[in-house]
């Protein structure tokens, strides 16, 4: 079994001998698009990574976000648009020129080479009059496998290892070019959970040590939540929100964010005169300045409170139970359309099917419902 220690790392981390650590670069774009054939899959992208940030495209299957990554790394060309490092033209340099760290999700090891070799095989590439002496590429070599918490393993090949060690050798071999920018996509996809949870925790703290410039792709929230300074929100080739993990969770911009970002409760309502309507009957909140129209109102499990059928708020009906941990999962009918909504109480508060209940909203949010609009 792959064991991440919790220990402090072998060693330090400052380069090859008689070369300090690279400086973080800023890394932006400026309305790319990208077409393949006739299909958009970016549409004027434009975002800023300031130097040392890490930084989590998140989004769902055919978002955009690899898309972005490997026109960043250099992988991909744009239609049109700029990606700039450190205001200089990156797509006017090639891949090689770019110093980038690339991690892909399928580790990518050559599985001919020792891991010591495929650490290596970036510096051994090199022209000679950048190359580091052998002295200089062991050197290298037998730091990061201390700093990646593999000391000992040079001599063995990839299949000898499992994959959560495999990624790490991955993650050495973008690491031993010194790269200004560090890319990774879905890293840790191919992993199971448990390996997973416990790289995240890694890669966190290596990112902390390096303060490399770092975008990940991910269509974990979990993932993106527990390690991103900032994450970028995409869906359809379009970026939804740039913020926080707390910005993105707590003051999601749009319907879809909210959606896709945690657990939420979503009912589709009209707004008139100030009133909520849900299926023709006016709600008992309280909403603040609103626009007629068709809206969506959202609110997060934590604010939704389940009460007697004689409490003030939306009368509903249990339609089932399920038991998950320390709390029970009610799913309720509500309204006259039977708007079926999820809650989860404590395991010690028993309903059942069938049951009368009302459904009290201590907080939300409202967007207007362009999808509804007449």
């Amino acid at each position: 079994m792959d064991m991440i220690a919790d220990q402090t790392f072998a060693g330090s981390f400052n380069g090859l001998p008689g070369h300090g650590r690279a400086r973080p670069m800023d890394v932006r774009v400026e309305g790319l698009t990208k077409e393949f054939g006739t299909t958009p899959a970016l549409h004027g992208v434009s975002l800023d990574v300031p130097g040392g940030e890490l930084v989590a495209l998140l989004g769902p299957s055919g978002s955009g976000k690899t898309t972005l990554l490997r026109i960043v790394a250099g992988l991909d060309a744009p239609t049109s648009g700029r990606v700039m490092f450190g205001g200089e033209d990156a797509l006017q340099r090639t891949v090689q020129q770019r110093n980038v760290g690339f991690v892909f999700q399928h580790y990518a090891l050559f599985k001919h080479m020792t891991v010591f070799d495929n650490i290596a095989f970036g510096l051994t590439v090199r022209p000679s009059d950048r190359r580091p002496t052998k002295v200089q590429i062991r050197e290298r070599v037998e730091t990061l496998l201390d700093f990646v918490q593999l000391p000992g393993l040079g001599k063995r090949y990839p299949m000898q290892l499992s994959g959560g060690q495999r990624q790490r050798v991955a993650l050495a071999r973008a690491l031993a070019i010194e790269p200004q920018v560090l890319l990774l996509d879905e890293p840790f996809g191919a992993l199971d959970a448990k390996v997973r949870k416990d790289l995240r925790r890694w890669l966190r703290e290596i990112h902390d040590r390096t303060g490399h410039t770092t975008l990940f792709v991910t269509h974990d929230q979990e993932e993106a939540m527990e390690l991103a300074d900032r994450i970028v929100v995409m869906k359809d080739g379009k970026i939804q929100q740039v913020g926080t993990p707390d910005e993105i969770y707590d003051r999601p911009a749009t319907p879809f964010v909210f959606d896709f970002i945690g657990q939420s409760v979503k009912l589709p309502v009209s707004v008139k005169g100030g009133k909520a309507l849900l299926d023709g009957d006016v709600l008992p909140i309280t909403l603040g300045r609103s626009q007629d129209g068709p809206a969506l109102l959202f609110a997060r499990p934590d604010d939704v409170a389940l009460a007697g059928p004689e409490a003030t708020g939306i009368p509903g009906r249990v339609r089932a139970v399920r038991r998950t941990a320390g709390h029970r999962l009610i799913e309720i009918a509500l309204g006259r359309d039977n708007h079926l909504v999820e809650v989860a109480v404590r395991a010690a508060d028993a309903v059942s099917p069938g049951e009368p209940v009302t459904v009290v909203l201590k907080s939300f949010r409202l967007y207007a419902d362009d999808s509804r609009a007449a």
